[in-house]
């Protein structure tokens, strides 16, 4: 092995998947070296993202939360192919009384979060788990309706893994919206206040990482129903931004709900229509209104139940299906082209109510950094 040139040796191991990586730590000291080299980690990670993206490859799974259990499987996406799936409980996993679905995932680091203040970051390949000190922002007690949402994100030009939350009070008798948002730093490890959220977030919205920046679904007005923005902040220069709508999503019908998520490297937008209709819209192109492609519509006949409860999580290999969880308690695959189910997926025992995200498998260290 040692007359394989260091640079080769880094080249083929980045081509390799997390996983055995790990194990080959114990190879030899300078395959140690490479492994937890920083550079190489990047380097790795990289090509894990762009493989995903891709969806050639297969690469990537799904992080399930038993909503009864606590406790976090996984779920390869090259496995969810047959009628039956059986996930992988994962050990070592972060447990406790209060802990709440996963609120997102950024390169392999999942956000759990186990009560209103305090939060995780946590690897489930490498089993790091960095909790993050306390956060207050606008206690409960101030007068109106409390709301508070989170988010997971990593700034390139830092090198730096961020934690955004945004709490809103909006008190109903004078109509007015009070927001705060504090941004915790990896690398400084604390929190700090950042220009305040100038929306209403909506209370559905997840936040979704794409293109340096977190995005929400959001309002213009404190009592406007209709949630009518995308805006995203960007975590290098913290600012805000908006994107656009899809022209088409307000026709003769608006829709009762919509909220994003992020397929092969594209930002999506679900809009539900009353029980009846799920439009599922792709922004090809990054921030341009006119790349809005819908990749389709579902309507109640294909499914037993609403299609309200209905999340895009992952295209198949040469993105021919999109897999949808459906009702918390099963997956499906939608042909792009026949633009039907081909197959319903269930889970084999546990866990039988669950919540899921789409991960990639990652070497990045929180707590070395």
């Amino acid at each position: 092995m040692s007359e394989i040139p260091l640079e080769l040796c880094r080249e083929i191991l980045s081509l390799l998947p997390a996983e055995p990586l790990l194990r080959f730590r114990c190879v030899c000291k300078s395959w140690r070296e490479t492994i937890d080299d920083p550079i190489f980690i990047r380097l790795h990670l990289d090509r894990q993202l762009l493989d995903a993206r891709d969806s050639s490859n297969g690469v990537g799974r799904l992080i399930l939360k038993g909503d009864l259990d606590n406790r976090f499987y996984s779920l390869p996406i090259d496995s969810v192919n047959s009628d039956t799936v059986k996930p992988i409980l994962l050990k070592h996993t972060p447990t406790h009384e209060w802990t709440n679905s996963p609120l997102s995932s950024c390169n392999g680091v999942i956000l759990i979060s186990y009560s209103k203040r305090n939060n995780s970051l946590w690897n489930p390949l490498t089993r790091d788990l960095h909790i993050l000190p306390p956060v207050t922002t606008m206690s409960k007690k101030t007068r109106g309706l409390y709301h508070s949402v989170s988010g997971l994100g990593y700034d390139c030009a830092s090198n730096d893994y961020k934690v955004v939350k945004i709490a809103q009070i909006f008190d109903p008798r004078d109509r007015t919206l009070k927001s705060e948002t504090m941004l915790y730093s990896l690398k400084s490890g604390s929190w700090r206040k950042i220009n305040d959220f100038p929306y209403r977030i909506s209370r559905l919205s997840g936040a979704v990482f794409l293109e340096g920046a977190l995005h929400w679904i959001s309002g213009t007005l404190p009592l406007k129903r209709i949630d009518d923005l995308i805006v995203g902040l960007d975590l290098s220069t913290e600012e805000y931004r908006l994107l656009p709508l899809p022209f088409d999503v307000y026709g003769y019908e608006k829709p009762l709900a919509k909220h994003l998520s992020a397929l092969g490297g594209c930002l999506i937008l679900c809009c539900c229509y009353r029980v009846e209709r799920l439009d599922v819209w792709s922004m090809e192109d990054y921030g341009i209104e006119s790349s809005w492609v819908k990749l389709f519509s579902v309507g109640v006949s294909d499914f037993v139940g609403s299609v309200v409860t209905l999340r895009p999580v992952a295209y198949s290999k040469r993105r021919g299906e999109v897999l949808l969880q459906h009702d918390k308690k099963e997956f499906v695959w939608f042909n792009l082209e026949t633009k039907s189910v081909t197959k319903k997926i269930r889970i084999h025992r546990q866990p039988t109510m669950f919540s899921s995200l789409f991960s990639v498998a990652s070497l990045v260290r929180l707590n070395s950094r």
